[in-house]
């Protein structure tokens, strides 16, 4: 749940701690994610750290901690690719996160069966708590810290980048080239940048700052409501982006039906981030203050998804070709299911550990994959490779 988050009460508030507090706990990386052990009313779980999120718990893990099924507000929202989430305000007498215990915390209960649970996760940290102090997430030691201590945080303050007013979100300006977006910082996504459409829709003509490499129509995002709808996308390099004065090179991205472009958490590579909610900064601390990372990632021309207990190809990359209008057409279709890859059968599988482990090894300059054609009826092969 990201933007719309639709609430019947006036905020999702806590209780602080003791003035001049200081929370620090390790966090680990799951498919992207960061992932934090936290404990609601004495009890214990995996939580995923997501600052384009409040707080949440799964349905499962709600009832463990004493929280009635019954119990809370029930609300409807909406997750990061605009479909429809409904879940309950619940109220949290405990939520206790590395050794601080913030008290009547406000969390939305999800559905049972949600994303989450099938991940094996129990709730997310959002934003809610995060508003508590200001928010520090150390990339370099996979350190999440929460003080309202500046000199604890060892904040520069020449790093600070102003954010644009929201009650919630930490969304701050980035430019590329000539061209600016606005952006959400979100730990919940992985990708150094993800644009949404309606600004490549404004910024497409700008073909010097946003050059187009590929076009296609598939599914390739899962949210908290499930995979997304198939949709048109576009893969697109930046030569040149900017977060206040740190400069990056060559940053890709593929276009997203979210309502805001997001900043991801392949940011902490490059630097630490400190957000400081009450004064509205966004700190971005880099590494190695000269250097100008080259951000450029490939990806599969053929990009295989988990959707259920299948792999099917989730986008078809086309590439365009100079003094051609049109885009040459591959036999295989997105949605159309992968079998196997290289010599593996696949023809069912285990989402979680399909997404949270390296389940087929692939080689980038060429893997064999099998597909069932949607065109044919019949089993047929082709090599796939990252461009």
């Amino acid at each position: 749940m990201k933007r719309k988050l639709l609430m019947l009460c006036a905020a999702l508030a806590a209780l602080l701690p003791a003035k001049a507090f200081y929370m620090e706990t390790s966090y680990g990386m799951e498919n992207g994610k960061m992932v934090v052990t936290a404990a609601v009313n004495g009890v214990r779980g995996k939580f995923i750290v997501d600052t384009g999120a409040p707080c949440c718990l799964s349905a499962n893990f709600a009832k463990k901690c004493g929280i009635p099924a019954e119990s809370g507000i029930p609300q409807q929202s909406y997750d990061s690719n605009g479909n429809i989430v409904m879940s309950h305000v619940v109220q949290v007498r405990s939520f206790a996160l590395g050794g601080v215990d913030f008290q009547q915390l406000q969390a939305m209960r999800m559905a049972p069966n949600s994303v989450i649970d099938q991940f094996g996760i129990d709730g997310i940290v959002g934003y809610n708590l995060l508003k508590q102090g200001k928010a520090k997430f150390d990339g370099r030691n996979r350190r999440f810290i929460m003080s309202d201590d500046d000199e604890k945080l060892g904040i520069d303050y020449n790093c600070g980048v102003v954010m644009v007013p929201d009650h919630f979100l930490a969304l701050i300006p980035v430019r590329m080239g000539v061209q600016t977006d606005t952006v959400m910082f979100d730990t919940g996504a992985e990708s150094l940048y993800e644009m949404c459409t309606k600004t490549y829709d404004r910024v497409r003509s700008a073909t010097a700052d946003i050059n187009l490499l590929a076009t296609g129509k598939g599914t390739l995002s899962m949210g908290a409501a499930g995979m997304e709808d198939a949709s048109v996308k576009y893969r697109l390099k930046m030569p040149e982006f900017n977060i206040g004065n740190s400069a990056f090179a060559n940053v890709t991205t593929i276009t997203t039906d979210a309502h805001d472009s997001r900043i991801g958490s392949e940011l902490l590579k490059f630097g630490d981030v400190i957000i400081d909610y009450a004064e509205g900064i966004f700190y971005f601390q880099p590494y190695e203050q000269e250097k100008v990372p080259d951000c450029y990632q490939p990806d599969w021309n053929v990009v295989p998804v988990v959707m259920g207990n299948k792999v099917v190809a989730g986008m078809v990359w086309e590439v365009p070709q100079k003094g051609l209008n049109t885009m040459p057409q591959p036999d295989i279709v997105a949605g159309d299911q992968i079998v196997a890859i290289g010599d593996t059968r696949c023809e069912t599988v285990d989402m979680r550990m399909a997404t949270t482990t390296n389940l087929f090894n692939m080689n980038p300059y060429g893997t064999k994959i099998t597909y069932r054609s949607s065109k044919t009826g019949k089993e047929e092969t082709m090599t796939i490779k990252m461009q």
